[in-house]
């Protein structure tokens, strides 16, 4: 990451930690440290807080796979500034893979929300291939994040800025943050059956990550 992009980037990682320090019940778990060096960050999406609280989750130079944001002029500015990856075009998107694989060979970590969009509640969507492509085109290490909010604090909002409604999040945010993945047999698989490579790891993260949520919600609160 450029240095005027790491600079940004750490100052909007360190204002959006600020407050949800002092305005939120923001819990982090990790069942482990996430290995050193490029990694691909995932997670479920259910809120538009998530792409700025999710910031915070890491340390690492970190470039987040976004769309609508994309398509805002002077949102773009910065999105673009901070070396963001846009998604917000047919175009856009058959390069996202190339692109976030060229951030994860400078050592630079990836954060995608494979459902694509916003679920409209607690029951993920399909998620897209993109991080599984990754994977197996660059070898670094799948780490799974389980996203949860309650429903009472998440509410609609009229985003004048972006040109369209928003669902944000207020007061209460969880994470957990699972151990990181790797699939060599799915890599070695993909030399000859690419596609039934994706698929099985794409739906092993999924799985992954619906377990990080029950645990949230089963687990950290009762224990």
């Amino acid at each position: 990451m450029k240095p005027v992009a790491r600079f940004l980037h750490s100052i909007y990682r360190k204002a959006v930690g600020i407050f949800l320090s002092l305005g939120c019940d923001f819990c982090l778990w990790k069942e482990e440290e996430p290995p050193e060096g490029p990694k691909i960050f995932v997670s479920n999406h259910f809120s538009s807080s998530d792409a700025h609280f999710v910031t915070t989750l890491m340390k690492d130079p970190l470039h987040m796979v976004i769309g609508p944001g994309f398509n805002v002029r002077l949102l773009r500015l910065y999105l673009k500034w901070t070396e963001q990856v846009p998604a917000n075009t047919k175009e856009a998107r058959g390069k996202v893979v190339e692109r976030c694989a060229s951030y994860l060979d400078e050592g630079d970590s990836i954060y995608i929300f494979p459902e694509g969009r916003l679920n409209p509640g607690r029951e993920m969507l399909d998620f897209h291939m993109g991080a599984a492509r990754l994977h197996i085109a660059t070898g670094c290490p799948i780490v799974p994040i389980g996203l949860v909010a309650p429903m009472r604090r998440m509410r609609k909002k009229e985003g004048a800025f972006v040109g369209h409604s928003l669902t944000v999040v207020s007061r209460n945010y969880y994470a957990d943050m699972g151990r990181a993945m790797d699939f060599p047999e799915e890599r070695e698989l993909a030399k000859t059956a690419p596609e039934l490579a994706e698929k099985i790891i794409t739906g092993k993260i999924k799985a992954e990550v619906a377990r990080l949520i029950d645990d949230i919600m089963k687990d950290k609160f009762w224990s």
